[in-house]
């Protein structure tokens, strides 16, 4: 019985100090790129200081598969809003007039949309409400491409189209 009972005390120590070292915090940990609201790594958001102005049918001619227009009134300075696929992932399409408005009235909702930034109660103007599974965009010219898992799901999209 005795080695019995120093066999458990001897695991019951071991997964105690297994929690302890597990839990502890590291210096790296604040420069993590995990994000604060969903504990997941994020991927980098790019925004490409393009001149261009595109339209839907420029990232339709890249490759890009378009599904569904979707209503733009949640979505402010928004021209169009469009659901489709690119290299069997979902992508979302956010065209706005330039680029300084896809910045000024778009990144903060596609931070939302990508679980970024958490929503303010009540807001006015909010994410589309079709889709807010994505989890990074990119900003090209005038459009923000909400991109279904990482940003390589987009990236030759992205390429062409830039």
């Amino acid at each position: 019985m005795t080695i019995r009972k120093f066999l458990i005390d001897l695991t019951v120590l071991l997964l105690m100090l297994l929690t302890v070292v597990g839990c502890g915090a590291t210096e790296n940990d604040s420069a993590s790129n995990i994000s604060p609201v969903t504990g997941l790594e994020e991927d980098p958001i790019q925004i490409l200081q393009s001149s261009g102005v595109y339209s839907v049918d420029d990232i339709a001619v890249a490759g890009w598969k378009k599904s569904k227009e979707l209503s733009p009134e949640t979505l402010p300075d928004a021209i169009s809003v469009w659901y489709g696929f690119y290299n069997q992932r979902d992508v979302e399409v956010r065209v706005y007039e330039s680029q300084a408005s896809a910045i000024g009235s778009g990144q903060d909702i596609a931070d939302v949309a990508t679980g970024r930034r958490k929503p303010a109660p009540f807001a006015s103007g909010g994410i589309s409400s079709t889709r807010t599974s994505y989890s990074t965009y990119a900003i090209v010219g005038n459009i923000i491409l909400l991109c279904e898992i990482k940003i390589e799901d987009c990236q030759g999209l992205i390429d062409t189209i830039e």
